[in-house]
């Protein structure tokens, strides 16, 4: 029988990942799920329609849902018995604060990334309570910032099994440069990168300061090269991407091999970010039996650990405590405080969906100061 899989919202990336799971022809059932019932429906019948126009036959069904109501969920869960959830609902989606303008982005994204984990945690922290209540035992990936996000889940008790994207998006731009280099086809190139979220930024724009620290190998059948092709360089050589969402492609691109890989191979060597709740990425080898960190020679697990802890604080995290409260660095939390007059220094995981709705409110407020409606322009 083919596998289930559960699809946790359906915006932006979402959307984005049904397409390509409609062109899967390996998968069974396919339900997608979301709180907005004519987005949902809309994207379900757009994805089957274009599966079918370009010859598959998709089985796509939608269901509502509410990740707030964590009973109803576990029940949906259950229910639906997938091989495999995936979430990628958000309160916010991450690139809406490049839609100002250029002044107002600059000062917002001084913050760091870290700061809206209100509104990447909430979301997250609600359907893994649902899992942990369905008691379901299949995989888990989840979206929304999994480099902390999942860093706070695990010291909860509720660590999915990995997240999706972010360092396995930086890590195929390095083996196109380096096979360019090399003159060798790029199947040739293997990549071992321990990396945090934080790289991501200088990885595709270029390092203008300080970047997050990283371990980078890189390989041709199997011969370290790493020196020879200066892979330094080439990992923060500037490669521009388009801006906003079209990226979600180069993201639906690797869960779709991450997904794959969980449910039907023996075992792939890729990169995923925070296997089982560790902080930032790492290469993995997922296969049907789970997933595991898989570092080359002379690299400890705990030194990779170290490289991605410290690594927290470029994307404005100062640490993240025990109980999963995370302390945020003392200049981000003083720039939201100063351009939205949102104060917060530290964000206990009980607090998020109140923390969540004020700064949503504060960041809005500042948006329409400075011309840019949401509701008018985006229709939220």
């Amino acid at each position: 029988m083919k596998p289930t899989l559960l699809l946790v919202g359906v915006g932006d990336l979402g959307g984005v990942l049904l397409e390509l799971f409609a062109r899967e022809p390996r998968l069974g059932r396919i339900v997608a799920a979301d709180r907005d019932a004519e987005r949902g429906v809309a994207r379900s019948n757009l994805a089957r329609a274009g599966g079918v126009a370009q010859g598959f036959e998709p089985d796509i069904r939608f269901e509502t849902i509410d990740l707030n109501d964590v009973a109803a969920t576990a029940e949906l869960i259950a229910r639906v018995e997938p091989a495999l959830i995936l979430g990628t609902a958000s309160l916010q989606t991450w690139w809406l604060p490049e839609t100002l303008p250029a002044p107002q982005a600059a000062l917002i994204r001084k913050a760091g990334f870290g700061v809206w984990l209100p509104i990447n945690l909430t979301p997250t922290l609600k359907l893994m309570q649902a899992v942990s209540a369905a008691r379901y035992g299949g995989f888990t990936l989840t979206a929304p910032h999994p480099d902390v996000v999942n860093v706070v889940l695990a010291r909860l008790g509720l660590a999915p099994t990995c997240g999706i994207g972010n360092l396995d998006e930086v890590v195929p731009k390095v083996r196109l440069l380096a096979s360019e280099r090399l003159g060798a086809p790029v199947g040739t190139v293997r990549v071992w990168l321990v990396a945090h979220h934080a790289l991501e930024p200088p990885a595709f724009a270029g390092a203008s300061g300080e970047v997050a620290p990283y371990f980078l190998r890189i390989e041709h059948n199997g011969r370290d090269v790493t020196a020879e092709v200066d892979g330094d360089e080439l990992l923060l050589r500037p490669y521009p991407l388009p801006p906003g969402p079209a990226i979600h492609f180069l993201t639906g691109g690797s869960a779709l091999r991450l997904v794959n890989a969980l449910l039907f191979s023996d075992g792939t060597f890729l990169h995923a970010p925070a296997p089982h709740g560790l902080p930032g990425g790492y290469p993995v080898v997922a296969g049907r039996s789970g997933i595991g960190v898989e570092l080359p020679p002379g690299l400890t697990l705990g030194q990779a650990i170290d490289i991605n802890t410290r690594s927290h604080r470029f994307d404005g995290i100062e640490q993240i405590e025990d109980d999963g409260t995370v302390v945020f660095r003392r200049e981000s939390a003083d720039t939201l405080r100063a351009v939205l007059g949102y104060s917060c220094d530290r964000l206990a995981p009980a607090e998020a969906g109140e923390r969540a709705v004020e700064l949503m409110a504060r960041f809005r407020e500042f948006a329409k100061r400075h011309g840019v409606d949401f509701a008018e322009r985006f229709g939220r």
